[in-house]
C-alpha cells in the first residue's frame, strides 16, 4: 500500500482488512477500510466502518474512486478525510499538553468523535481512569475502615503496574475479558496468592460500578459473569482455650515488648474483635450495665452500619489491664510488630505441630507443611474467640452479636469448623432425641 500522507508528528494511511494480494484475485470483494496511524514507535489502527473493493479504490489518493456507480463514494471519502484531520489534530494536542497518548486513548477519541461512545456531559470527562479512583477513594475516607482504604490504594498501585508493564493506558471504556485476563497473568506473575489477586479484582469492580454509576462509563463488560473474582479457602488456624490460658500464663516481663502485643492479642481472644477494633481499646471505651462492665466497641469495618458492639469484661482482661497505670488497656502496637511477636510467644510455648497448608499463589498449587506457631497472626485472635465459644455450645446468633458477622453462611466459613465437630454441636444443641 502507499506509505500514506506524511505529517509532522505522525503518519496515518488508509488500507484493507484483507490483503492487497488477496483483494487482486477477486478485485470485485467488499473489505473494511482501517485507518492505520503511526507515531513514534507505535503503530495504531481503527475500523472505519466501510467498506470498498479494490476496482473502486485510489491507492495513490488513499479514497473512493471518483467514478459513476460507487454508492455513498462522496460521503465516505468525507468521513475519511474528517477521521484524519481529527486524528492529525487531536494528537497534536495531546502532545502539546505533554499527555502520555496509547492506542487506548486514541481509540476513546475516535470513538467519541463517530458516536460509538457518547460521554456524559454533565460530569468532569478530563478526570483519567485512575483520576475517578481517587475521587472514589477520597469519598470513602472516614466512611470505611483504613484497612479498607489501604486496600483500595494497594489496588490501585497494582493497576499502575499493570499500565506500565503493558505500556497501555488504562480506560475505563476499554475494561474487558482481554484486560482481566492480562491483569489476572500479571499479579500471577508477581507470586500473589490467589486470595490477593481476587481482593484487587473485587476491589477494581468496586471502581467499575462507581464509574458506571456516576456515569463515567457506559461499559458494563465486567458484570460477565467470567469477569469474576477468584477466591480459594486458605488453612487458618485457631487457638483453643486451654492455648489461649497457656498464652496468657507465660511470663513475659523481662520482655516488655513481646508481652505487650501478647497483651493486645489477648484483648483480641477475649473480645472477638478485628485487630482495628481490639488494638488501642481506651478506657473511654469501658461503660456499665446492670452492674456488669463492657467495652463499647464501634466497628471499624462496619462504620457505614454504625455496628455497635458491647464486649463484657472477663478477669483475665482485667487483670491484663490492672499491670497498666490507671488500669487501662494495653496501648496500640503496629500490626507488623504485634505478627512478629506473637509468633515467637508461640515459639517460646513450643507449639511447633506441623500443619499442612494448601493454596495458590502465582497460577501455581502448592502445599506447605508449617509450624502451628508461625500461622499466628493478628486475626487468629478473632477467629478463636468465634471457634471457641461455638464449640463450647452458645448460639451462632449469640455470637455473632459480638464478632458482627451478618450471616451464618459466613461465620461458618469464617470460623472452618470441621464437618465432624459442626455435627456434634448440633446433636448437642438437642434437636435430635438422641
Amino acid at each position: 500500500m502507499n506509505k500514506g500522507v506524511e505529517r509532522t508528528k505522525g503518519t496515518i494511511r488508509y488500507a484493507f482488512k484483507v490483503s492487497k494480494t488477496k483483494l487482486e484475485e477477486n478485485k470485485s470483494l467488499q473489505s473494511v477500510i482501517f485507518l492505520f496511524f503511526s507515531y513514534g514507535k507505535n503503530r495504531f489502527k481503527y475500523s472505519t466502518g466501510y467498506k470498498a473493493c479494490f476496482n473502486d479504490w485510489d491507492f495513490k489518493k488513499q479514497r473512493i474512486k471518483n467514478k459513476v456507480g460507487i454508492e455513498d463514494k462522496d460521503k465516505i471519502n468525507e468521513v475519511l478525510s474528517d477521521l484524519e484531520n481529527y486524528l492529525n489534530k487531536e494528537y497534536s494536542n495531546l502532545i502539546n499538553d505533554s499527555k502520555n497518548v496509547s492506542n487506548e486513548l486514541l481509540k476513546y477519541k475516535l470513538d467519541v468523535f463517530t458516536g460509538k461512545i457518547i460521554p456524559n456531559q454533565e460530569i468532569d470527562t478530563n478526570l483519567s481512569f485512575f483520576d475517578v479512583i481517587d475521587k472514589y477513594i477520597e469519598q470513602k475516607e472516614g466512611n470505611i475502615s483504613i484497612i479498607t482504604v489501604r486496600s483500595y490504594k494497594q489496588t490501585k498501585k497494582r493497576l499502575e503496574g499493570y499500565e506500565k508493564h503493558f505500556n497501555k493506558k488504562l480506560m475505563f471504556d476499554y475494561i474487558n475479558m482481554n484486560f482481566y485476563n492480562e491483569f489476572n497473568t500479571f499479579m500471577e506473575s508477581k507470586k500473589y496468592a490467589l486470595n490477593t489477586i481476587g481482593k484487587h479484582i473485587k476491589n477494581l469492580k468496586t471502581f467499575l460500578n462507581y464509574a458506571l454509576a456516576e456515569g463515567y462509563t457506559n461499559n458494563q463488560k465486567f458484570k460477565s459473569n467470567d469477569f469474576k473474582v477468584l477466591k480459594e479457602i486458605t488453612t487458618e488456624i485457631y487457638l483453643t482455650d486451654a492455648e489461649i490460658k497457656e498464652m496468657f500464663e507465660k511470663d513475659l516481663s523481662k520482655y516488655p515488648e513481646v508481652e505487650l502485643a501478647r497483651d493486645v492479642f489477648l484483648m483480641g481472644c477475649y473480645t472477638g474483635q478485628r485487630i482495628s477494633d481490639y488494638n488501642g481499646l481506651s478506657e473511654n471505651d469501658i461503660v456499665e450495665i446492670d452492674g456488669f462492665q463492657y467495652f463499647k466497641i464501634k466497628q471499624q469495618k462496619n462504620k457505614k452500619y454504625h455496628r455497635e458492639v458491647l464486649c463484657p469484661i472477663t478477669k483475665e482482661m482485667r487483670e491484663i489491664m490492672s499491670k497498666r497505670h490507671n488500669n487501662k488497656p494495653p496501648r496500640r502496637i503496629a500490626e507488623a510488630i504485634l505478627n512478629d511477636y506473637i509468633k515467637q510467644v508461640g515459639q517460646m510455648l513450643k507449639w511447633d505441630t506441623l500443619v499442612k497448608c494448601e493454596y495458590t499463589k502465582g497460577g501455581i498449587e502448592k502445599t506447605e507443611m508449617i509450624a502451628k506457631y508461625d500461622l499466628i497472626k493478628s486475626h487468629t485472635a478473632r477467629r478463636s474467640f468465634c471457634t471457641n465459644k461455638y464449640k463450647a455450645g452458645m448460639s451462632v446468633f449469640d455470637i455473632m452479636l459480638f464478632s458482627g458477622h451478618t450471616t451464618e453462611k459466613e461465620f461458618y466459613k469464617y470460623i472452618r469448623i470441621k464437618d465432624q465437630e459442626r455435627a456434634s454441636h448440633i446433636v448437642k444443641s438437642g434437636f435430635f432425641n438422641v
